[in-house]
């Protein structure tokens, strides 16, 4: 008997163990592609955003926002963006994806922006939020959605709302 007639279902080698071979395979397959660098699990550059509320001040709450951006390659990123309003976007959603607040449009002059970053490098910038208090429910939670050189990131938000 020749042994693909023993892996075959019923030919000689129980169902669990057959599968538990093939999975093994499967698994060791995968492992050996990712460490040779056939697969990357990694995204080439990520954003990783971090969004603290600070105390009320008037009538704004300000949102201390701090994005990195990560290159995960080991060749030069080219970051371009069509005008400097546009390297840093965001949006302000309540727990059902409703809209609550933006980035103000602002006169911007058309001007591409571009920007490099080295392989296996990142850079990180702060922001400064105002964000209206009116606009803010007390029993929701909140999500940041960044674009940073036009790559996307959102974190969970959560504000502190002082009654009026």
């Amino acid at each position: 008997m020749a042994l693909r007639d023993k892996i075959k279902p019923g030919g000689g080698m129980p169902n669990m163990l057959n599968s538990s071979l093939l999975m093994f395979i499967f698994v060791a397959g995968i492992w050996i592609a990712y460490s040779t660098g056939a697969i990357n699990f990694e995204e080439d550059a990520a954003v990783k955003v971090t969004a603290e509320p600070g105390a009320q001040t008037g009538e704004t709450i300000p949102l201390n926002v701090t994005v990195q951006l990560i290159n995960n390659t080991d060749s030069l990123m080219e970051l371009t963006a069509p005008s400097p309003c546009k390297v840093f976007k965001w949006v302000l959603v309540d727990s059902r994806r409703d809209f609550v607040q933006a980035k103000r449009e602002e006169m911007c002059p058309q001007v591409l922006m571009q920007a490099t970053l080295e392989g296996n490098h990142n850079t990180t910038e702060n922001f400064v939020l105002e964000i209206d208090p009116k606009r803010l429910s007390p029993n929701s939670s909140y999500e940041l959605r960044v674009s940073y050189w036009n790559i996307e990131a959102q974190t969970k938000v959560d504000f502190t709302i002082s009654p009026n």
